[in-house]
């Protein structure tokens, strides 16, 4: 597809108007008494028929990429860009600093008929935040050289951070009736371990750059739109849906999150034109 090298750049653009229509729906789709969402509300249609047509025209620009999967990991993602590496770094100490934030959320509050195992892993969750930030800072440094196997290692925890991350939101969010107010950021934390997964792929198995320029790009539009949007919302002071200090802490670590898989993005849309037009 012609267009299909500004995928990277149309997947950052369009978290505004996501973001937009996010905010827009937490302040217009609940109701003041009851915190309960409106029926038929169309902030909400608005912004499912938004991220659905994201999603049809990402699959459609991702498609591209099918040609490229028998090439290296290298020719691929490989970079030494500094703004790469300081956009990379940046999200790994954000993520850094969430899990420290989280972690200390988690010790010093007081919840009630919550199970040990469930206290247990969220420290779990709170200290791998820690290392998975650091293991990006990492993995991303070594992007400019030729990978081996000890640095493609650095990938792993990221990954299994991802999934550990659902698991806590999910477990945390699944008995609330109010499903609109978090389906879309639970939606994006699917995305976020999908693309973090075929990151991995793509040094450990048969890489399938496709999926993970399509997962990747919808992951970074529907959580950054969902975290922004909840923030714009609150600050324009409207508080009709409150999360809790966690949920804010776990969606603002999920758009970090979502920064670092942007730059990856970015790489591997501007390496894969590259690559073609030196054929």
């Amino acid at each position: 597809m012609k267009f299909a090298k500004y995928l990277s750049i149309l997947a950052i653009v369009m978290c505004v108007p996501g973001a937009a229509l996010r905010a827009l729906h937490f302040m217009k789709g609940f109701d003041y008494a009851t915190s309960l969402p409106v029926a038929g509300d169309m902030w909400l249609v608005s912004c499912v028929v938004l991220f659905v047509a994201c999603m049809v025209v990402y699959a459609g620009m991702a498609l591209s990429l099918r040609q490229k999967r028998e090439m290296r990991f290298e020719a691929l993602m490989g970079t030494k860009a500094p703004i790469f590496r300081m956009v990379a770094v940046i999200a790994g100490l954000l993520l850094c600093v969430g899990g420290g934030a989280y972690l200390y959320v988690t010790m010093t509050t007081v919840e009630l008929d919550t199970a040990a195992w469930a206290r247990i892993v969220e420290i779990i969750y709170a200290v791998g935040a820690v290392v998975a930030g650091i293991s990006m800072i990492g993995f991303a440094k070594a992007q400019g050289d030729e990978m081996t196997s000890r640095s493609a290692v650095l990938i792993l925890m990221p990954l299994f951070w991802s999934c550990i991350h659902l698991l806590v939101t999910y477990r945390m969010t699944c008995i609330d009736p109010n499903m609109p107010s978090f389906a879309f950021g639970l939606l994006g934390d699917v995305l976020i371990v999908l693309a973090i997964y075929h990151l991995a792929r793509m040094l450990y198995g048969k890489p399938r750059p496709e999926k993970l320029a399509f997962f990747s790009a919808a992951a970074v539009t529907l959580a950054v739109s969902d975290a922004v949007g909840y923030g714009v919302a609150w600050l324009a002071g409207e508080h009709i849906v409150e999360w809790p200090a966690k949920m804010v802490l776990r969606s603002g670590m999920s758009a970090v999150v979502c920064l670092f898989l942007a730059a990856e993005l970015v790489i591997l849309m501007k390496r894969s034109t590259e690559t073609k037009e030196k054929v």
